[in-house]
């Protein structure tokens, strides 16, 4: 089956770049516009939990209030350091961005 011709020339498109393509979507979505808290958090985990702790534990979520930080820990011992350094953690967040108001951990 096949198109009729005038249908088929309104349909007919030029290629586009990827480049192009990619830089709408960003623009559309509001990709790379708005720095969040959670991507602050997460481009400065090496800083927050330390270099050891940083390749075994990560930020998954702030919650909707962003007052909890939900983190996967590898490990139990993992879970249980991170338990031990907890102020620590919630001091050096609320750092990074003047004090956000991040007031407790959620470590799975």
């Amino acid at each position: 089956m096949s198109l009729p011709g005038d249908q088929a020339e309104r349909t007919a498109r030029h290629p586009v770049s990827i480049e192009s393509l990619v830089e709408k979507v960003w623009e559309d979505w509001g990709i790379g516009e708005e720095e969040t808290l959670e991507s602050v958090i997460s481009g400065n985990w090496h800083k927050v939990v330390g270099e050891n702790l940083s390749g075994k534990c990560a930020p998954i979520k702030l919650s909707t209030d962003g007052k909890t930080l939900h983190i996967r820990a590898a490990s139990s011992t993992i879970k249980q350091e991170l338990g031990f350094k907890r102020d620590k953690i919630l001091k050096k967040i609320n750092t990074i961005r003047n004090g956000q108001g991040v007031t407790k951990l959620r470590i799975y």
